[in-house]
């Protein structure tokens, strides 16, 4: 009985184990946001009259060059709007929620004494522009989560800059994995108590980082209040996960947590651009980035203009899909005379079989591809439309 007692402790450990796993192969794609530190829902100051999650704060946080987290959520008809809260009470004064008022109506309102508006996700990527990395926190209160990743997804289709997702919601990881696998994926966790319904019976999972074998995440954002539990030592110290912390309020905590997080989240400080300590860790995290070199050997990167029937018939979202099954990475665009140009990375095979699915589309008709060799791009990492 004491020998069965104890290969059921160790079968429940491996299997507790084996789902707390999280994808480690993909810790060099996180360079740029270990590099800087992240302004929870940007650079917001509330005595300044710049509120969270708004313009105003996400311009101050690109000029000072620090990353940038935010929230989005889907109003009534469908449009993406940044917002941490599902009831504009907190930040309006209007007891309302996101998801059951049209985006018309939010237009009209203006957050916490201020001239700024809820802004709509597309509204940051441009204001943004590439200058820093965006953490983008996908807020989901449904059961299902397929609606807003696919909106979602579309505008991140065409950022041009880096940013990955997040999400308390494992749904929302698991539909990036298997739609969008070359976007950066993190589970959002922390010890839950006091949620009732669909938020505690998602929560308990999530915190506990029991999805990860289905999610595949590449970091996990844990509540740095909540770094002693056994769970995240699990993950940190025996699993080796790459880990953001939020959120830091304060250098001290800061330079206390460097060694339990690889990326910080803050907000109500100025921290430095990186820390010593913290320049040390990420110096030797990085040893192995010659790794990827290596894996670039075999790729090729080549320029193409293709003319046919390849306008009006789903041509960049056929090719978007095609490239990242393949793992191709590179770039669509519609030209003014009807061809496509396209930009793609990936091994002879690769492209070989993406032009081949390319052909095989029931709409699309490819006449001629005038195509040459460019040089890779190391830092390249997924297949976007340009417009």
């Amino acid at each position: 009985m004491g020998q069965g007692m104890i290969f059921l402790f160790f079968g429940i450990a491996a299997l507790y184990l084996f789902m707390l796993n999280p994808d480690r192969s993909r810790k060099d794609r996180m360079e740029p946001f270990e590099r800087t530190h992240v302004a929870h829902r940007g650079l917001y100051d509330v005595h300044a009259r710049i509120p969270e999650n708004s313009l105003a704060a996400f311009q101050r946080a690109a000029a000072e060059g620090y990353g940038i987290e935010l929230d989005v959520r889907e109003t009534f008809d469908e449009q993406l709007v940044v917002m941490h809260d599902s009831s504009l009470l907190r930040m309006t004064g209007f007891d309302l929620k996101v998801e059951e008022t049209r985006l018309a109506d939010l237009q009209g309102l203006y957050l916490k004494d201020s001239d700024e508006h809820i802004p709509e996700l597309h509204e940051v990527l441009a204001l943004v522009n590439g200058r820093v990395p965006l953490v983008i926190e996908i807020k989901c209160d449904a059961w299902k989560a397929d609606r807003i990743c696919e909106h979602v997804s579309y505008e991140l289709d065409r950022y041009e800059g880096t940013a990955c997702i997040e999400s308390f919601h494992p749904g929302v990881l698991r539909w990036f994995y298997k739609n969008r696998p070359q976007v950066l994926r993190g589970q959002l966790a922390e010890r839950f108590s006091g949620e009732k319904g669909l938020r505690r019976l998602i929560g308990i999972p999530a915190s506990c980082c029991l999805a990860d074998f289905l999610t595949h995440p590449d970091f996990i954002a844990y509540n740095c209040r909540h770094v002693h539990l056994v769970r995240f030592w699990l993950l940190r110290h025996v699993l080796r996960a790459e880990t953001a912390g939020w959120t830091v309020r304060s250098e001290e905590e800061m330079k206390k947590l460097a060694r339990d997080f690889d990326v910080f989240i803050f907000e109500g400080f100025r921290p430095e651009t990186l820390l010593n300590e913290e320049t040390a860790a990420f110096a030797e995290r990085n040893a192995g980035k010659a790794g990827r070199e290596n894996n670039m050997q075999d790729k090729i990167r080549k320029h193409m203009i293709i003319t046919g029937r390849v306008q009006g018939v789903g041509f960049r979202y056929r090719a978007t899909n095609i490239a990242q099954g393949l793992d191709v990475t590179g770039w669509v665009k519609n030209l003014p005379d009807d061809s496509v140009e396209m930009e793609v990375q990936g091994t002879e095979a690769q492209l070989d079989m993406m032009m081949q699915q390319l052909r095989a589309q029931r709409w699309i008709e490819i006449d001629t591809v005038r195509e040459k060799k460019l040089p890779t791009i190391l830092t390249e990492y997924e297949f976007k439309v340009r417009y």
